[in-house]
């Protein structure tokens, strides 16, 4: 069996989730032969300026994504049931790899692409949505919707309402997430932490943080709280954070580069919270590994961060900041109040997400 994987570097969920798919096949489908193509960059110059752009934007400037979400909700109207961008070199690509499974773990994968595969390789070609978003509403984008989909694979019963109410008749099944092998590996955090209350601050894999505003509100908390502030594959950001830890030897921080996900993993057991954007791929493990999550909408909310937030709401789990200080002040909160963060974190181990990948894998062969 050929799998052929699209993705795309927009944010972290979608190489996050392309990469997962493609180490549980190599582990449990060990005759498969599975291509990942970030297909957005590598087709088209145009494609890859978008993409850049969109990191760009949320790293500096995150308002802007109001504007450019609703550009790109747009977008099928350039995809008249076919890909008029990058056209050649994925016509080129599918001849020479043929797969017998097409998967796309982005939104901007799958209208127009799906139909310019099974034109060229025929009907028989199994196109699988891979969506990487926890509900419905609005932030949950048109193109994520294709008529040439044989299977949408959703992650929540939200997202499986959310299709069936768009677009009737798409075949949608909720398989729940297939995170990287490590996370099912590990299993789920322990239903309380011992020790030193370890906050973590996560990064985008763009490197959008704002660690030093959260670090300063933290200082109150030395000797009560412990911090990793993650920098990812940004050294400049790593040795920043560094120098201002010398600077306050009284609070206990560890600045970390890139982790693996078995490291992540591992944090994900260890962490009284993860503060983060809230994005859906470090949302979905968070409720895969039952850690308690902060979203942090610094900089204001992109549409499509409104999806995650909107999930966690519904089921009583939502940590919410807009500015530094706030994070004072939950961490203030639960510091005084044990029992009711002992509560919030026995209810993630109520909502755990999960999924059975021997299964899972099943369903996506043809």
């Amino acid at each position: 069996m050929r799998v052929l994987i699209y993705t795309s570097s927009g944010g972290t969920a979608h190489d996050a989730a392309a990469e997962a798919i493609q180490q549980w096949l190599a582990r449990l489908r060990p005759d498969a032969e599975v291509r990942v193509d970030q297909v957005l960059e590598h087709s088209s110059s145009t494609y890859r300026g978008g993409v850049e752009l969109y990191n760009w934007i949320q790293r500096r400037r995150p308002w802007l994504h109001q504007l450019y979400w609703r550009a790109m909700e747009l977008e099928d109207l350039i995809k008249p049931g076919t890909v008029l961008f990058g056209r050649r070199y994925l016509i080129r690509e599918l001849q020479d790899f043929r797969p017998d499974v097409l998967i796309s773990t982005h939104p901007h994968t799958n209208r127009g692409h799906f139909d310019l595969a099974k034109r060229v390789l025929g009907p028989q070609l199994h196109c699988i949505t891979c969506c990487t978003e926890l509900d419905g509403g609005f932030g949950f984008s048109r193109n994520w919707l294709s008529r040439r989909t044989d299977l949408f694979w959703a992650l929540t019963e939200e997202v499986v309402r959310e299709v069936r109410q768009r677009r009737p008749g798409v075949p949608v099944e909720g398989l729940g997430p297939l995170l990287y092998p490590a996370y099912h590996d590990a299993g789920p955090a322990p239903a309380a932490v011992a020790g030193l209350p370890l906050l973590v601050l996560g990064t985008g894999s763009n490197g959008a943080n704002n660690h030093i505003p959260l670090l300063e509100q933290l200082l109150p908390f030395a000797g009560q709280v412990a911090v990793v502030a993650l920098c990812g594959r940004r050294p400049a950001v790593r040795q920043q954070l560094q120098a201002w830890a010398e600077r306050h030897p009284e609070l206990a921080v560890e600045a970390l580069g890139y982790q693996d996900p078995a490291a992540m993993a591992a944090l994900y057991q260890r962490a009284w919270a993860l503060v983060s954007r809230p994005g859906a791929r470090t949302a979905t493990e968070a409720l895969f590994m039952a850690c308690p999550l902060v979203f942090n909408h610094y900089g204001t909310t992109m549409p499509q961060e409104l999806l995650a937030p909107r999930y966690f709401r519904a089921r009583g789990l939502e940590s919410t900041i807009r500015r530094p200080e706030q994070l004072a002040a939950l961490v203030r909160q639960w510091l005084a109040d044990p029992e009711g963060y002992s509560a919030l974190r026995q209810r993630y181990q109520q909502h755990r997400l999960s999924a059975d990948p021997t299964g899972l894998l099943a369903r996506l062969s043809p």
